[in-house]
């Protein structure tokens, strides 16, 4: 059996990536025969990335790519679908990751109170020291450079925020119009589309973030609200809403204590390697003495 590698979830979602929440929909969806392996601890997170997919000696490291994968291996409920259906899944598959993606990726790492008060503190508590920092550091750079990329013109994070809430109004208003009534987007049974949309609502709907006037803008589509709350009934409903990591008061603001041991260790193990290095470079050190 494969084993599906995803980061932890908390707040309701089965992940705090929305990547993860992908590849674990698609494969509940489907019916694929996977295991689910949270990765946090140091072991895990030293073999693996999230979300990958262990398949023998092979993985995988993107949704995209499992997706392919699984398709090919396992039977789809896309299959079903018309010609017509199919086309308009690429097109809001699409739309979804051109609009709602950086949605999400300025949400979590280029807003700054968000950043530092809720999605760092959970980050930082979840993942085992050191892959917490290098897990941080990698997807706000990602962050980063696809905001960059989008608004090249714009250094102003205001100015991108306006373009952004502009960007999900305009994109949250498509799908909630598409949905209408329906208790899935085509029709009464999910397919791969439902599962992207909503790995990328869902965190909206849930998250508690500091800053959270684009996700409140979900209010003006309730309809939107209630497809994620029927997902989760049909394919999620043991997880619980509880919070594992963060109370109320660590949820606004980092331990100041656990950020001050920790810049204290790093600057002190830093010292001692200088101090060594420059004892044995002039000799006061003596490494032959030691063997």
């Amino acid at each position: 059996m494969s084993t599906l590698n995803v980061i932890e979830g908390d707040y309701g979602l089965v992940s705090l990536d929305f990547a993860c929440i992908q590849s674990i929909l698609y494969a509940k969806l489907n019916k694929v025969p996977v295991e689910i392996n949270v990765v946090n601890n140091v072991k895990s997170c030293a073999l693996y990335s999230a979300p990958s997919l262990k398949c023998g000696n092979a993985l995988i490291e993107t949704f995209p790519s499992m997706m392919n994968y699984w398709k090919k291996t396992y039977e789809s409920v896309d299959q079903e679908l018309s010609a017509k259906e199919n086309s308009e899944t690429l097109a809001l598959t699409n739309l979804v990751s051109m609009k709602l993606k950086p949605v999400l990726e300025f949400l979590y790492w280029v807003d700054q109170r968000n950043c530092e008060e809720f999605i760092s503190c959970w980050f930082m508590k979840a993942l085992p020291f050191p892959f917490n920092y290098s897990y941080m550091k990698r997807k706000k750079n990602d962050a980063l450079q696809l905001i960059e990329t989008l608004y090249p013109l714009d250094t102003d994070v205001e100015v991108i925020r306006e373009f952004i809430t502009k960007t999900a109004t305009q994109c949250l208003s498509t799908l909630s119009t598409r949905l209408g009534k329906a208790k899935f987007f085509h029709g009464d049974n999910p397919t791969t589309l439902d599962v992207i949309v909503y790995a990328h609502i869902a965190p909206l709907v849930k998250l508690p973030f500091p800053s959270n006037d684009i996700p409140s803008l979900l209010a003006m589509w309730p309809n939107l609200t209630e497809f994620v709350k029927r997902i989760d009934a049909k394919y999620f409903a043991d997880i619980k809403r509880e919070v594992k990591y963060l109370n109320n008061e660590a949820s606004n603001r980092q331990s100041d204590d656990e950020v001050s041991y920790m810049a204290v260790f790093i600057l002190v193990l830093s010292a001692t390697s200088l101090v060594l290095g420059f004892a044995i470079k002039k000799g006061i050190i003596n490494i032959s003495n030691f063997y």
